[in-house]
C-alpha cells in the first residue's frame, strides 16, 4: 500500500519541474538616504513593488539500478538601483529513488534580493529512498543577500 502511495505522489508531480518569477511595478529607488523609506517611494516609476522567485524540481529514478541526477535554480536581483518593498522567494523539491539498486539525487537553489519591507522565504523537500541498495540525496538552499 506505502509502495502504491509513493508511486501515485511521484506520477502526480511528474510535470511540475521548472522555475518561475512574477513581478509588479513601483517600488523603491535607493537614493542618499535609504533609511528614509516614505521619502523613496516611486510608484509606477519602473522599480518593482514585489517579486516572486520560485523554483520547484522533481527527480525520479524508478526502474531497478537506474540513476536520476537533478540541478534547478533561480537567480533574481535588483537593477538600476532598484529594491522591491516585498519579496517572496520558494525552494522546493520531490527525489524519489524507487526501484532495487537506484540513485536519486538531487539540488534546488534559489537566490535572491532582501525587500525593503519585508522578505519571505519558503523552502521545502521530499526525499525518499524506497528498495534495496537504493538512495536519495537532496540538498535545497534558499538564500537572501
Amino acid at each position: 500500500m506505502r509502495r502504491a502511495a509513493i508511486a501515485a505522489v511521484a506520477v502526480l508531480a511528474m510535470g511540475l519541474a521548472g522555475t518561475a518569477g512574477a513581478e509588479e511595478r513601483g517600488g523603491t529607488r535607493l537614493r542618499n538616504n535609504p533609511a528614509a523609506m516614505l521619502d523613496q517611494i516611486d510608484a509606477n516609476r519602473g522599480c518593482p513593488l514585489s517579486t516572486t522567485n520560485v523554483a520547484v524540481g522533481v527527480n525520479r529514478a524508478f526502474s531497478a539500478g537506474s540513476s536520476a541526477t537533478q540541478q534547478v535554480g533561480s537567480v533574481s536581483g535588483g537593477s538600476g538601483g532598484c529594491r522591491p518593498l516585498v519579496t517572496t522567494q520558494v525552494a522546493a523539491g520531490v527525489n524519489l529513488s524507487l526501484g532495487r539498486g537506484s540513485q536519486a539525487t538531487q539540488a534546488i537553489g534559489v537566490q535572491g534580493q532582501r525587500g525593503a519591507l519585508a522578505t519571505t522565504t519558503f523552502s521545502r523537500g521530499a526525499n525518499m529512498a524506497v528498495g534495496a541498495r537504493s538512495s536519495a540525496t537532496q540538498q535545497i538552499l534558499n538564500q537572501v543577500r
